[in-house]
């Protein structure tokens, strides 16, 4: 019987013991969770910042209606606002669109671009001469538009 007592208090104290080699584990190993947290919110904030090419705005193909009757939103870039429809909404679905106008020269955009596409353009009116077919179908779009053609 003593010796389960001593026993006993032999596992409490090597418990006791490893309970706090433990602890000090627990707080290295919470310190370096701590400094790699840190580490990572350090590499988050480093994040670069998308570099456009020269004279060139970033887009999104955002609506591909019928017979090329295409919205695009400005989404990289600075353009003179006035040339977009800050906020356009398709009457047909009541969808809101940001610095949207639409493709005044659909020619120009490459058939593979798909609704959701981002891509980068230039301003170009000498693409207004451009022809290829089109029809005749009603796709709302904004009342500003633009001719573009995509950056190299």
């Amino acid at each position: 019987s003593l010796h389960k007592k001593s026993s006993s208090w032999y596992f409490c104290k090597n418990e006791r013991a490893h309970s706090t080699s433990n602890q000090g584990n627990d707080y290295f190993s919470g310190m370096k969770t701590l400094l790699l947290l840190f580490c990572l919110s350090l590499l988050g904030a480093c994040k670069s910042q998308e570099v456009l090419p020269d004279n060139c705005f970033k887009g999104r193909l955002s609506l591909k209606g019928i017979c090329n009757n295409y919205v695009i939103e400005l989404i990289g870039g600075t353009i003179d606002l006035s040339k977009v429809e800050t906020t356009w909404e398709n009457p047909s679905t009541g969808k809101k669109y940001t610095n949207a106008f639409a493709l005044s020269n659909p020619c120009a955009l490459p058939v593979s671009l798909k609704e959701g596409d981002e891509f980068f353009f230039k301003l170009d009116s000498t693409q207004l001469t451009a022809e290829c077919v089109t029809c005749k179908a009603y796709s709302p779009t904004p009342r500003k538009s633009l001719p573009i053609v995509i950056c190299p």
